[in-house]
């Protein structure tokens, strides 16, 4: 377990005092008591709902079944998603949250780049005081996603990490386009101020894993918003997309997200989803040994040297 230096301990202890005091820090075993799953649509979203903790609940079963109708939906507004957060660290190894999500072509999960999800895994920060809560993260969220369950369904694979020799964790995911719903000049900006030519988030200069498809992007950009990842650096300033993979990948983060629920009947399974609302870099990554370790090229060749000098020690 690594020990932070002072300016990063106190920057983490600060980042979960305040994640505890919003109510719905993963870290904090209570907030089960006050969350519910409600229906929305065909799916079914997890939301904040403080006054189920002053209430006690004596029902011998909180699970939710697909199709209820949970909590009384006619004298109150829609309740808003619950934002959940936690201290983790985005893993190095499962890791598609760059531009465009690493999009070479066309597969049976993604038949256009209208269909990118940028995605990554979280796992343990291994740094305290978080190192200690991630368990409890985990088990929170397990318990969360075991109280929305189809019948006769079994639990899909997708949102908790459970391959071998990898570190346990779960997946976030983000949706790259946004259909546009007013025809009001600047709807489609999804960044603040972000409107010149050379606009790191324009349709026209969004980093693509290969080129070929830049015309399959700027197809898209009257009927769909682009939406950036929403992530800040340590100046809290948003990331452009070209950086996303240096500065994310490895990195220690505030995450907050949503959680949603499906119900695939194709294939008999419950499947639950993370959508990411707002990434805050707390430690940025380390470079990998293999990053450091380039050869540096002479500006001058020297022919007549011996190889073996270079090794020789002064």
């Amino acid at each position: 377990m690594t020990s932070p230096d002072l300016s990063v301990s106190s920057l983490l202890n600060k980042t979960r005092d305040r994640l505890l005091a919003s109510g719905l820090y993963l870290g904090d075993s209570s907030i089960v008591r006050r969350l519910r799953w409600v229906p929305e649509g065909r799916a079914h979203v997890l939301v904040y709902d403080p006054q189920l903790e002053e209430a006690e609940d004596n029902a011998p079963d909180n699970t939710t079944q697909s199709g209820d109708q949970v909590g009384d939906q006619t004298t109150s507004p829609p309740p808003k998603a619950a934002e959940l957060s936690a201290i983790v660290r985005i893993d190095r190894d499962d890791f598609w949250l760059t531009a465009d999500g690493g999009y070479v072509e066309p597969t049976p999960m993604c038949k256009e780049l209208l269909e990118v999800k940028l995605s990554c895994a979280l796992t343990n920060p291994a740094v305290e005081p978080a190192s200690t809560d991630f368990p409890t993260v985990l088990q929170i969220l397990r318990q969360l996603t075991g109280q929305c369950v189809t019948p006769g369904y079994s639990s899909g694979k997708s949102f908790f990490s459970v391959e071998k020799n990898k570190p346990p964790g779960f997946k976030v995911r983000h949706k790259l386009f946004e259909r546009i719903d007013s025809v009001l000049p600047g709807a489609n900006e999804s960044v603040e101020g972000a409107s010149s030519k050379d606009d790191p988030f324009s349709y026209r200069l969004w980093p693509l894993t290969k080129e070929r498809h830049r015309a399959q992007l700027m197809a898209l950009q009257h009927s769909h918003r682009l939406c950036p990842v929403p992530a800040y650096d340590l100046a809290n300033d948003l990331l452009i997309p070209t950086t996303y993979r240096s500065c994310l990948q490895g990195a220690i983060v505030e995450i907050r997200f949503t959680l949603t629920h499906w119900s695939i009947a194709t294939t008999k399974r419950d499947v639950y989803g993370g959508l990411i609302q707002l990434i805050r870099i707390l430690v940025p990554p380390v470079p990998s040994a293999a990053a450091g370790n380039k050869r540096k090229l002479a500006l001058h060749l020297d022919v007549d040297e011996n190889p073996a000098k270079k090794e020789r020690v002064n």
